[in-house]
């Protein structure tokens, strides 16, 4: 369509649009409208009555009727419900319909039918005012099951991208059983709200078609993909696909063992009907006993019994329902479900206590929603997908599978050896064997928390006041294997200057018992004799403890605390922290548990301590490794026209082919605060960048350099520096032509 069209178009269709509300496709705000993340926010109020930009696409009936067609009732519109002309005629941009039908088998798996599992020789008829009609071209066997669980995918996908828009897509899901005797039971292990919520911003698939999990296995599963061959069946079905591209993957950003990153747990399955939440169970008063709350879905009555399946009875119910437990279970506290009429244990679960979350967020945090078979990594254990992460191992001889080089023919047999559930860590069952070293419950959890800091004039040492405690009581500094104490500032920007180094002050030994579990430690180094506004202590420290990894082996693994910075007034009335940029709760929700330096160090907020603006590495040039251009550089690994390489006395780091899972263009996938925008904070301190065209560099253009790397971004950058001050706030402010959020919309 050209311009000249376009204006004709709308100049005919202004009084024809209605000016209703059309919804946004990120967080929308109270009215309703686009916001200034989104690309249709920047549309003139013409083109957004004219365009209609957006997609919702709604089943409103499916039905099996006598000649085993099957025939859907859809509505297409925009999102302030005017209908969209599928063609694309009278309504701009195409929308493109597709079909899809599967059943679950007796496997557990989704299942097709002889003419596949999309249907292309259907009939589709417009029934006015966005409702569509489309009637199969294939028919339902004679003998389907009646009583299976069948699901029905539509893919809607609208093209604007005439409009610089991009092309939306819906992918709408509807599960049913044919003939109504009980409760749909789809294949859902994992769920796109655990995928988004976690890593992928969002997660979009072959062409970005496909953003559902639900839509991906109506093709990714092994009974479709067989069509295409033994290799396809095997290896490109959704379970061994996701597993081999994940555990493959160069910048996966945690360890591919932990299960439960992507399996979201929490609720109660078929095999496992009984969970507590939260689990582990957090107790930060030291007494060592904490309090959750048992939720249950039994298809009869059974016995919730404590410690043993003839252990004391905390309940005898059936169907759905829970209760809290009191705040009395410690680490090890068992559960055993147990059929009263014959004596069987149906399920043992185990629940542990935690520190984690007592200091800062919590590691290991769920996000996301669970599937109804959340728990099938636990207890479908098979060759081909334990086999898709544990590639060193090759069944048909054996060789890599137990000290013993054990061969499997079949996965009947794995159950022998790999349970889901035997409440002991590191063992050979499926739970065990991918317990996350750093969650163990054999490490007591330290933390510290700061209580007070006294003596904090301009050339003073100051004191501190704090107490350190594990999930079992208080702990004595003293006899830690390290404690560490830093003052940084001012809170405007942490700047050592001359003033300080960057020697951490040993605690340990040095502490005095204030009685009660409290302890102060005076520091050594003084406060700059013109210190103004706040300054922040942190604390990094650890015990060295002894974990049974079964089987007679016992290795010392760090037990190490939340780092945690704590401000204090210097000349201010009250104290001001430094200003939060990112939020470590949203790094964990891909990181899971974002650790650093040899396990030492934990919490984003804590990492800036150290990787400030001037922190370079050891190259010739050196690079600069401060946190915002460190961060930013990693995460656009591939995507840097220079890369980024780090060289340290250990050894050299080359992140340039990072792969980032989400979309670059979502600073709030790390950012909070709005802290991403322009103009920054007075007071923030240029970045060092010996390795660059220009050194230092300002810290907005530093922000921006870090990502934007080409030589044409540079030279821009800097003819918008001079040696007083950087001008891009000019054009790239809040609400300015070129403003941050326009240039990132999406």
């Amino acid at each position: 369509m050209t311009l000249k069209t376009t204006r004709l178009l709308l100049a005919a269709t202004a009084m024809i649009f209605s000016a209703g509300q059309v919804a946004a496709k990120s967080d929308a705000v109270d009215n309703g409208f686009y916001t200034a993340k989104d690309k249709e926010f920047y549309l003139t109020a013409d083109e957004i009555f004219f365009i209609r930009p957006g997609l919702e696409a709604e089943i409103v009936k499916f039905e099996i009727p006598a000649d085993l067609q099957p025939e859907v009732t859809f509505t297409v519109k925009d999102p302030g419900g005017l209908a969209l002309d599928l063609d694309g005629v009278t309504t701009p941009g195409p929308v493109e319909m597709r079909y899809y039908l599967t059943f679950v088998g007796d496997d557990g798996q989704k299942d097709i039918f002889d003419w596949g599992n999309r249907d292309r020789t259907g009939v589709l008829t417009d029934l006015g005012n966005g409702m569509h009609h489309y009637k199969f071209g294939n028919a339902l066997p004679a003998d389907y099951d009646m009583d299976a669980t069948y699901t029905f995918g539509l893919r809607a996908r609208r093209d604007l991208r005439e409009w610089d828009l991009g092309r939306y897509v819906v992918n709408e899901m509807y599960d049913f059983v044919p003939s109504g005797a009980s409760k749909p039971m789809p294949r859902k292990v994992v769920t796109t709200e655990t995928c988004n919520g976690r890593c992928h911003d969002p997660l979009a698939e072959h062409g970005g078609g496909y953003v559902e999990v639900d839509m991906c296995t109506q093709c990714h599963n092994p009974n479709y993909m067989a069509l295409r061959g033994e290799e396809a069946r095997d290896h490109a079905r959704f379970d061994v696909l996701v597993h081999a591209l994940h555990a493959e993957a160069h910048s996966y950003p945690t360890a591919i063992s932990e299960c439960q990153v992507c399996h979201t747990g929490g609720t109660p399955t078929e095999n496992f009907p009984l969970v507590a939440s939260p689990n582990p169970v957090p107790v930060c008063d030291g007494s060592g006993a904490g309090q959750t709350t048992l939720m249950w879905d039994f298809p009869a009555t059974y016995e919730i019994r404590l410690g043993a399946p003839d252990g004391k009875l905390f309940a005898k119910v059936g169907g759905k329902g829970s209760a809290p437990t009191g705040k009395w279970t410690k680490d090890g506290q068992e559960f055993f479900v147990v059929d009263p009429a014959t004596g069987d244990t149906m399920q043992q679960l185990g629940v542990d206590n935690t520190t984690a979350g007592c200091i800062n967020h919590a590691a290991y945090s769920s996000y996301g929603v669970a599937g109804l078979q959340h728990t099938n990594w636990m207890d479908h254990p098979s060759r081909l997908v334990c086999g898709s992460c544990h590639t060193d191992i090759d069944f048909e001889t054996g060789e890599g599978h137990s000290d013993y080089n054990f061969p499997v023919d079949n996965d009947e047999i794995c159950v022998a050896c790999h349970r889901a559930y035997t409440g002991k860590e590191f063992d050979r069952s499926v739970w065990g064997a991918h317990v996350p070293v750093l969650s163990s419950s054999q490490l007591p959890g330290l933390f510290v928390e700061f209580l007070e800091v006294t003596d904090t004039d301009p050339g003073d040492m100051p004191t501190v006041k704090f107490r350190v405690a594990d999930k079992y009581g208080p702990v004595n500094p003293n006899e830690m294997d390290r404690i560490r104490f830093a003052i940084w500032g001012p809170n405007e920007d942490f700047d050592r200057g001359d003033s300080f180094n960057d020697d951490m002050e040993n605690v340990a030994g040095n502490a005095v018992n204030m009685g009660g579990g409290i302890w102060s430690y005076t520091m050594t180094t003084a406060l700059p004799a013109d210190a103004k506004g706040s300054y922040s202590i942190g604390v990094e420290g650890r015990n060295d403890v002894p974990i049974d990894f079964g089987g007679g082996e016992v290795d010392d693994e760090h037990d190490t605390i939340e780092g945690y910075v704590y401000a204090f007034a210097v000349t201010d009335d009250e104290a001001m922290a430094r200003r939060m940029v990112v939020d470590d709760a949203k790094c964990e929700a891909c990181h899971n548990n974002l650790v650093g330096h040899g396990n030492n160090r934990r919490d984003a907020n804590y990492c800036i301590t150290c990787h400030r603006p001037e922190r370079l590495d050891i190259a010739d040039p050196a690079e600069n490794v401060s946190l915002k251009w460190m961060l930013h550089k990693i995460h656009s690994g591939a995507e840097l026209e220079n890369g980024y390489v780090v060289v340290r006395s250990r050894g050299t780091y080359d992140f340039s082919e990072i792969e980032f899972p989400g979309d670059l263009r979502n600073c709030e996938k790390c950012h909070v605060n709005d802290s991403y925008k322009l103009p920054l904070p007075e007071g923030l301190l240029a970045t060092l960048t010996p390795n660059q065209f220009w050194n230092p560099t300002g810290p907005a253009a530093a922000a921006c350099l870090s990502c934007h790397d080409s030589t044409d971004a540079q030279a821009h950058a800097y003819s918008n520096t001079t040696f007083f001050g950087e001008s891009c706030s000019a054009c790239h402010g809040d609400g300015a032509s070129y403003d941050v959020e326009k240039v990132h919309a999406r």
